[in-house]
């Protein structure tokens, strides 16, 4: 069956995904042009920008079949509005840890080779090995039982998180980023006039091709200067976080007065998630060193910190639309804020304490790195149990008509 009226919101997503397939066509071949000429002139690594180019390109496939789904809707045709259901079973929790770690373990053995143009030739397809599934299985298991409402909407929400709330979040990042560095400069220029003088000297320095370990030993002072890393470390625990969990559900926002309950707002919100932990941990993951290994293993959490934060506040959206609960919002928002900062500033702790070796201050490393590593694993695990416990909470209870029988017969039991 077929309607003729014109369904806006469909058309406005589709035209939406139309213009970023567009973007995303012209950075897939920008980035694959590159690692080509990389390849045969020797020049950067060949196998960041292939890998780049790879993961816009999956990005766009995936991208492409969100549009089929929402233009069935645009087009009026019933099957659209067919209630979505995630494909999951038990035993992906056998099969996607172990294709992970062998995908993770060949990738790691080829890396160790140092050859660029095999890093060229199967890191992209493994970092899509080892970032992808992972995204799969804890989205199944987050949504598991959960109604996910009709199929167009379901794509509309996944195609949005993966473009345009990606694009706000990082527009806004990098302007708040420019203002904090711009009221920094005109804090010190008042304050400390003689540091300004100290960092042109430093800009005059740089133009002058100066070395790497020169120009380190030049800036350590101001690397380790405590107001320097207290303001680092307060944008990326505490302005990120709060710009991005507000926005990374953002389809949740367009779509929240047709989603029926906050159970269902919190599975697309875990979806809003995966969306952008898939688009940000692909990105990511484009390195073709060594560290190729430890980066792409280590965005599983990220990925796990993504969803479960979304999820939180997707739920807290429906809930304060649908059933005029505000405070749920405000308690979910901020418990999500909560999370992610402190994952940031544990994750931004033992950057920091690694880059001690290099500035001078190698106690770094062996006081804060053993303590922000075991915290930010300890919290791994809170979050993946979260998440298995807010689906058990949520999902519809599974009771046969059968075996609900003595139940209502004998009410007292229930007591």
């Amino acid at each position: 069956m077929q309607t003729k009226k014109t369904h806006w919101a469909s058309l406005l997503v589709l035209i939406v995904f139309g213009f970023s397939l567009l973007i995303l066509g012209l950075i897939v071949i920008l980035f694959g042009f590159t690692s080509f000429f990389d390849l045969f002139s020797g020049g950067a690594d060949p196998a960041t920008g292939m890998i780049s180019a790879f993961a816009f390109g999956f990005v766009s496939v995936l991208l492409l079949l969100c549009s089929w789904f929402v233009l069935q809707k645009t087009r009026g045709l019933e099957q659209a509005d067919h209630s979505f259901k995630f494909p999951f079973a038990g035993w992906l929790w056998i099969v996607i840890p172990v294709v992970v770690f062998f995908s993770i373990l060949i990738g790691g053995a080829f890396t160790m080779a140092e050859l660029p143009w095999l890093n060229w030739l199967v890191l992209p397809a493994l970092t899509i090995m080892v970032i992808v599934p992972p995204i799969w299985l804890l989205f199944g298991t987050a949504s598991n039982g959960i109604e996910l409402g009709p199929r167009w909407r379901f794509f509309s929400i996944l195609g949005l998180g993966m473009t345009i709330s990606p694009m706000i979040m990082i527009v806004l990042e990098i302007v708040i980023l420019v203002t904090v560095v711009i009221l920094g400069v005109i804090y010190v220029a008042v304050t400390q006039p003689a540091l300004i003088n100290q960092l042109e000297t430093l800009a005059n320095m740089a133009d002058q091709s100066m070395s790497e370990d020169a120009m380190l030993a030049a800036v350590t002072p101001y690397l380790s200067n405590p107001a320097v890393i207290a303001v680092g470390i307060g944008y990326i625990a505490l302005l990120v976080p709060l710009i991005e969990e507000l926005l990374k559900p953002l389809a949740l926002w367009f779509f929240a007065r047709q989603i029926e309950t906050p159970a269902q707002g919190f599975a697309l919100g875990v979806l809003s998630g995966a969306a952008f932990a898939l688009f940000e941990s692909l990105n990511a993951s484009a390195d073709g060193s060594t560290s190729w290994a430890f980066i792409v293993g280590a965005r599983t959490g990220t990925s796990l910190l993504h969803m479960l934060t979304s999820g939180l506040v997707g739920w807290g959206i429906i809930a304060a639309i649908q059933e005029k609960r505000a405070r749920r919002f405000f308690a979910a928002y901020i418990g999500a804020v909560l999370i992610h900062g402190i994952w940031n500033a544990s994750a931004a702790g033992i950057g920091l304490a690694i880059l001690g070796e290099s500035i001078g201050k190698p106690e770094w490393f062996f006081n804060f790195a053993p303590a922000l590593l075991c915290g930010l694993m300890t919290l791994g695990i809170g979050v993946a149990a979260l998440l298995l416990q807010f689906n058990r909470r949520l999902r519809k209870p599974l009771t046969s008509p059968v075996a609900a029988e003595p139940l209502e017969s004998n009410p007292k039991e229930i007591g």
